[in-house]
């Protein structure tokens, strides 16, 4: 049974225009490190599992067939998108304790969970996080994320497009270590990802960002996206009002330059690509501001440093603070002693 204690704090969404800096911009992130998983699951903190972009010479005339070997594919377990393991172990391995101080840790696909909420609905953008301040460092870990799999599992295309992602992935990138044996299947290559540094106002965000491909000719990151034509107006609505700041928000924390996308049918069959480049996206005519982003995020981190501070060091109290949206204006804080929120792990207290 989950012991919560509410101490009545809540926090109202705000809504904030004023400029970011002299140049209007968000952010970008600065590289730390890098962290390699092969498909054994070994870790390195190195580049080994960095995959190579395979750009087509003509975007508007492709010809990509992505279910190809679905039905020969080998299912693999969900991954969990809700812990800080990797970055646990890479702080462990590169900063000193003393490194640590104010710093807020987590992934990029829990902070941009985040950072969409002024814009996208409760029904679209509900969240829990649990954040545990140890060594200074506030770390940020997600739970009870809701997933749509009994859905997506009675819906052919739904189900089909979880292979047609990663299939566009392995299709056009390559690896410079020995894949012999991969096969045409499934997505089969390790996991390259940045350890970024990012600073909004007085708040530094250390966080792990998979990476789909680099660019040698470039010298840029890429990330690659599949979806379904966009035709009707109800459909171009919708890919400026949700993929695009989905997109934007991914990459932009990831320092990830440019998304290329290929669009698809039912069938999985990629005839075009377009590319957009990462800090060309927001326009006024977008029904999203990353102005607004940028001080939602500053005024909410702000918040959350100033509850957790007041019950000190996890290893002393083991007292962990939840905070959640509840409603489209409010999120609301609470405090647990639950152990199912305790993520840290004991090595790392001692450190």
């Amino acid at each position: 049974m989950e012991r919560h204690k509410s101490d009545g704090s809540t926090f109202t969404i705000p809504y904030i225009m004023k400029p970011i800096s002299e140049s209007g911009q968000f952010p970008s992130p600065v590289t730390k490190g890098h962290i390699s998983v092969d498909r054994k699951g070994n870790i390195t903190f190195d580049k080994s599992q960095m995959r190579y972009l395979k750009r087509p010479e003509d975007l508007n005339n492709v010809s990509l067939n992505l279910d190809e070997g679905y039905e020969d594919r080998e299912e693999k377990p969900e991954e969990n998108y809700e812990d800080i393991n990797l970055m646990i172990k890479w702080i462990s391995e590169n900063l000193a304790t003393n490194e640590l101080n104010n710093l807020i840790v987590s992934r990029r696909c829990i902070l941009t969970d985040i950072m969409y909420t002024p814009f996208l609905t409760h029904a679209h953008c509900q969240w829990k996080m649990a954040v545990i301040l140890q060594h200074g460092a506030f770390h940020i870990c997600r739970f009870d994320r809701k997933n749509n799999w009994d859905k997506i599992q009675n819906n052919r295309v739904w189900r089909k497009s979880y292979y047609w992602g990663p299939k566009m992935e392995q299709l056009l990138t390559e690896s410079k270590t020995d894949e012999s044996g991969c096969t045409n299947t499934q997505e089969q290559h390790g996991k390259y990802l940045l350890v970024n540094q990012l600073n909004i106002n007085a708040h530094s965000l250390v966080f792990n960002s998979e990476i789909d491909a680099y660019d040698e000719k470039t010298g840029s990151f890429v990330e690659i996206k599949t979806m379904k034509h966009v035709s009707t107006p109800k459909e171009k609505d919708r890919f400026k009002r949700f993929r695009l700041l989905r997109w934007w928000a991914q990459s932009q924390l990831g320092g990830v330059q440019e998304i290329l996308c290929g669009f698809r049918d039912d069938e999985g069959l990629v005839t075009r690509m377009e590319s957009f480049q990462t800090r060309s996206i927001p326009n006024p005519a977008l029904p999203w501001n990353q102005t607004v982003l940028f001080h939602f995020l500053d005024k909410l981190l702000t918040w959350i440093k100033k509850q957790v501070a007041v019950t000190g060091e996890f290893s002393i109290n083991r007292v962990v603070h939840i905070f959640e949206r509840s409603d489209e204006k409010t999120i609301n804080h609470n405090t647990t002693t639950d152990p199912r929120y305790q993520f840290l792990p004991e090595w790392y207290l001692t450190r």
